[in-house]
């Protein structure tokens, strides 16, 4: 008898990186990961729908304060659990009275005889969650008994400085597109001259349009860092502003404070940046992903995060509309996520639009292949390198002025 043949599985390639759904290379490798599903702010006593990496759940908090993530469908005739009622240690499916556990083991039938064992057989989908710094996060891998820690990232973790959670944000394109627009710095300056980057002074107009920083790319243990320096404002001293993009879908930015806030450029050169503003990034599907957004400041301004929304309440589309433009996405100059939505909702899924990649998009190109790497690592070995439940997790960032070479 011949041995049997290996089976052989298809390499990952860029249209692989798109697409999130159960059994895709990069679904099962989101899986591997905590993702944020929702806000403690914003789950209130009832039943929220969501979807993630294309599976219909529901979440839920039980009057006892445990959370729940169970499938959106109620496995006795698929009505929605959106609807359900949060009661008696669990919840309870409006059609016919099936009550839920957060485990998703079923403990009452109501139309079902007294002395029924049928509900003790039906476990429903359930998922892992657990909470930090009010981010709600969900593990939808193996080992649901036993899931790995949820990493401790720096901004949610109180080290006596503010925390700031934005509502959070959904965008209907694919969530790749907004994660590697981090790896391509040369945008900042072009498409982002109109807004805020284009108005700050500090670093000898360090964004400026004409006379952009030099980039560098930097490949990390989490990930890959972006790094963006100019001559500093004294000899062997250079001007910096770092990046970070972590795996799955994390990204870092440091100078939240003096691009939008408009923080001293002295401050900058005196103390660098002291607000660590990380997005996490949970596709939905294909074409849909949510951003949850958290900013950590550990300045002395009790009144930061004030100033900061005021100052960004300003930024505003500065371009005159034209009465017969009927164009989705007009205007958009002069606000920076209006300029990111309109720029990566239109480009297409990658792996389907045509692209023509120059040397200024190395970081790009880079970017995408330590992802891929990433994937073909999650197939062959399964979960990736695991940080202690004790370790604070701080991703690079810096933004200010240190010795020319410093990585």
């Amino acid at each position: 008898m011949k041995p049997a043949a290996k089976k052989h599985r298809k390499k990952i390639t860029l249209a692989d990186i798109p697409h999130v759904g159960p059994g895709t290379p990069t679904g099962e490798w989101f899986r591997r990961y905590w993702l944020a599903v929702g806000t403690t702010r914003e789950l209130h006593d009832i039943p929220q729908a969501v979807k993630v990496l294309g599976e219909e759940l529901v979440l839920f908090r039980d009057e006892y304060g445990k959370l729940g993530l169970l499938g959106l469908h109620c496995p006795h005739r698929g009505t929605s659990l959106e609807y359900g009622d949060i009661e008696a240690g669990g919840i309870r499916c409006a059609y016919h009275g099936w009550l839920f556990d957060v485990s998703g083991q079923c403990l009452e039938m109501p139309a079902e005889p007294k002395d029924s064992k049928f509900a003790h057989k039906i476990k429903h989908l359930s998922y892992s969650v657990r909470e930090q710094g009010g981010l709600i996060f969900a593990y939808m891998g193996p080992d649901q008994d036993e899931p790995p820690p949820l990493p401790k990232h720096s901004p949610l973790v109180d080290r006596g400085g503010q925390r700031q959670i934005e509502h959070v944000r959904h965008c209907a394109y694919n969530w790749f597109n907004f994660f590697e627009n981090s790896a391509d710095p040369a945008h900042i300056c072009i498409l982002h001259r109109h807004a805020a980057y284009g108005d700050q002074t500090w670093g000898d107009q360090f964004f400026s349009y004409k006379e952009m920083p030099e980039f560098n790319f930097i490949e990390m243990h989490y990930g890959m860092k972006v790094v963006m320096t100019k001559p500093g404002p004294t000899p062997g001293s250079e001007w910096v502003d770092e990046m970070s993009l972590a795996m799955p879908s994390i990204i870092q930015v440091g100078d939240t404070e003096f691009v939008h806030a408009k923080v001293d450029a002295a401050a900058l050169m005196r103390e660098g940046s002291q607000c660590e503003h990380l997005l996490f990034l949970t596709p939905n599907d294909d074409d849909h992903f949510m951003i949850f957004t958290v900013d950590y400041y550990t300045g002395s301004d009790r009144d930061f995060f004030e100033k900061l929304k005021q100052m960004r309440a300003r930024e505003v589309p500065k371009q005159q509309m034209k009465e017969y433009d009927r164009r989705e996405y007009m205007p958009f100059k002069g606000n920076i996520r209006q300029e990111d939505l309109m720029t990566q909702s239109t480009q297409g899924m990658l792996g389907e639009r045509d692209e023509h990649l120059g040397s200024s998009d190395r970081g790009v190109i880079k970017f995408r292949k330590i992802v891929m790497d990433a994937i073909e690592s999650a197939r062959k070995k399964g979960a990736p390198a695991r940080e202690r439940a004790a370790d604070v997790i701080k991703l690079d960032s810096f933004v200010g002025v240190r010795a020319k070479g410093t990585v």
